[in-house]
């Protein structure tokens, strides 16, 4: 006769647990952390650091998104 099963998964890997435990600590491993450059000048704006690199995530973070205001601050040498 078929029964009912608890099964816990793991949203990193997908992989199934019968304890919530053991799905928590799966889930733990996976967690990375993430380096972010965030404005203070533009409030709201971060720019990950991943694949430029730190330095051009900074200039970015600090540059508006706004067009007119962004010619602006790269005229006056930000």
């Amino acid at each position: 006769m078929a029964h009912i099963e608890v099964w816990w998964r793991c949203p990193g890997c997908h992989l199934s647990w019968t304890t919530q435990r053991e799905a928590v600590k799966c889930a733990a491993s996976h967690v990375r952390p993430e380096r972010w450059a965030v404005s203070d000048r533009h409030p709201g704006k971060a720019v990950a650091c991943n694949y430029r690199g730190e330095a051009f995530a900074l200039r970015e973070a600090d540059l508006s998104d706004f067009i007119e205001e962004r010619r602006r601050e790269l005229e006056e040498g930000r």
